[in-house]
């Protein structure tokens, strides 16, 4: 009716993919508030946050009854998360407010590595073999008793492959314990404690998810493929897999049981499995989107993380449709992470012309441009830019692949001192 009041939707933590939330829910005529989990948030997603999609930002100071009234004043339609650092407060959000929900109980096992594990053997799925200590004579006493090198150090509740160590020796464990105890992580964590792990040896899949009352839908399964830079893992590319395969087959069950263990049973998830000979084991799931993504591009290939998401709020019964039957491609697709091997300064980026004039060259994700300052890649965080290919055939990927390896050789950025 005439003035009737607008539906409103509300986006925790707006940041990396979580902002192709609001510009969706607006087109779909809804008003979406921001929710601001951290009061001293990094100015890296501050500075990034489309104040313009939002009505109002609502900045979390601690006090959940506080942020919930004042939240509740606009009457939500439901609380979604947008990135990692708004799990717990999207969590607790949603329960207070009587809204879909996956509720605060196993909320840290959606956030902490060590809590996931132990969640998942107690549901008698496998997981990977880890110690959790801020001792590092300790996590050397529990790798040299284990005999199995190398071992994988991480921090809890970080992201991407931030202050993962891969470690040969005693000594090697002491000095990425030297690096990371006790320093901020890219999630704004401290690094009190930190992981010591199995090296989990196998294939990398990865599963984008949607869930609603307990029903999920995987809506795509990567191929992921890491290389040692240095003693570090960094990103090489990532595949987008048809929905069923060998590997698939293995892989999307064990996904489903995972969330059920972790009690994901509303909203997003972006879960890496390692599927080892013995079987998938979980590297970690996210209960959030998956992150810096353009949905733009994989809507190409099949309904992307952000498109199934956005509908499942929108008309929850769509999940359940799509889990009735496994996603389609109408194309493949490759999401290249550049390699660095120069440093200094951005003078030019005329190299990535002959990248966009690739064939199949889709898009592109924070490429670095002039001005910003080049490291050699070691991990996501170094990386200076993402590419997308797309194609029908995966022989022209593979080619497009190894051409934009070759420019990078010779350099696709001018750099000064």
């Amino acid at each position: 009716m005439s003035g009737a009041r607008r539906r409103v939707a509300v986006v925790v933590d707006a940041y990396s993919t979580g902002a192709r939330l609001a510009p969706r829910f607006r087109a779909a005529g809804l008003d979406v508030v921001h929710v601001q989990s951290n009061a001293n948030e990094s100015p890296f997603y501050i500075e990034r946050l489309r104040r313009e999609d939002f009505v109002a930002n609502v900045v979390h100071g601690g006090d959940l009854e506080a942020t919930a009234d004042q939240v509740a004043a606009y009457d939500p339609a439901f609380v979604v998360v947008g990135s990692e650092p708004g799990v717990l407060l999207s969590d607790a959000l949603s329960e207070r407010l009587g809204l879909p929900s996956n509720g605060t109980a196993l909320s840290r096992a959606r956030r902490d590595k060590h809590e996931m594990a132990n969640a998942l053997r107690r549901a008698r799925l496998r997981a990977v073999a880890e110690h959790k200590t801020g001792d590092p004579e300790a996590a050397v006493a529990w790798a040299s008793e284990r005999g199995e090198w190398p071992v994988v150090v991480k921090p809890l509740d970080s992201a991407g492959t931030d202050g993962v160590s891969l470690c040969e020796t005693p000594d090697a464990i002491r000095g990425a314990f030297a690096e990371l105890l006790g320093r901020p992580n890219a999630l704004q964590g401290a690094n009190e404690q930190l992981l010591v792990q199995e090296l989990l040896r196998g294939v990398q899949l990865f599963t984008d998810s949607i869930s609603w009352d307990g029903v999920h839908h995987v809506s795509e399964v990567w191929r992921d493929t890491k290389r040692r830079i240095e003693g570090n893992l960094a990103y090489d590319f990532e595949e987008l897999l048809d929905a069923r395969g060998e590997q698939q087959d293995q892989v999307v069950p064990y996904v489903h049981a995972v969330l059920d263990a972790l009690g994901i049973g509303y909203g997003p998830a972006h879960t890496e499995v390692m599927l080892t000979a013995d079987g998938p084991v979980l590297v970690e799931c996210g209960a959030r989107l998956h992150g810096s993504i353009r949905d733009d591009v994989i809507d190409r290939c099949t309904p992307s993380h952000v498109t199934v998401t956005v509908d499942a709020y929108l008309d929850p019964a769509s999940v359940a449709r799509r889990a009735a039957r496994p996603y389609e491609l109408s194309a493949a697709s490759r999401c290249v992470m550049l390699i660095s091997h120069q440093s200094g300064r951005v003078v030019s980026d005329a190299g990535m012309k002959e990248v966009e004039a690739l064939p199949s060259f889709a898009g592109s994700i924070a490429v670095a441009q002039p001005g910003d300052t080049l490291t050699p890649t070691v991990d996501l965080f170094s990386c200076p830019g993402m590419i997308y290919l797309v194609d029908p055939d995966r022989d022209v990927l593979r080619r497009d692949y190894e051409r934009l390896r070759e420019l990078e050789e010779t350099g696709l950025f001018t750099v000064g001192a």
